[in-house]
């Protein structure tokens, strides 16, 4: 009897390990290969759009973006940023507190990492 709740209580581990570990691979596959990310402030003209085509701040804010599942139902979204890859795009949502990525699917959301909003507010508004 001991052994088998050992035995429970370390694969529940061994999963949720290996559940972070693949939400962080997976948010690293997401976002590879990002060519241009182009920031629209919220309730805004597309003519005010801002696009951003350097490698280096494309990577500096691809790196700060880690995904951690958050428990918001909704959110008032600030932006809306659009990650153009080779093969195809990230749609998201962004603000302070979460980002809302869109897929065929539906939605998900995840926590918004400090250092990531403060490089979107500032990549952004650089016009």
């Amino acid at each position: 009897m001991k052994h088998s709740l050992l035995l429970s209580t370390v694969m529940m581990v061994i999963l949720s390990i290996t559940g972070s570990l693949y939400a962080a691979d997976q948010s690293k596959d997401m976002f590879a290969d990002v060519q241009q990310i182009v920031f629209l402030k919220k309730d805004a003209s597309k003519k005010n759009q801002v696009i951003l085509s350097d490698p280096v701040k494309i990577k500096q804010l691809v790196d700060h973006l880690h995904l951690e599942k958050s428990a918001r139902r909704a959110c008032d979204m600030e932006w809306q940023v659009t990650f153009i890859k080779k093969a195809g795009k990230v749609e998201t949502g962004v603000c302070r507190h979460c980002i809302e990525i869109r897929n065929k699917t539906g939605t998900d959301r995840f926590l918004t990492p400090p250092e990531f909003y403060k490089l979107v507010q500032k990549d952004a508004e650089w016009q």
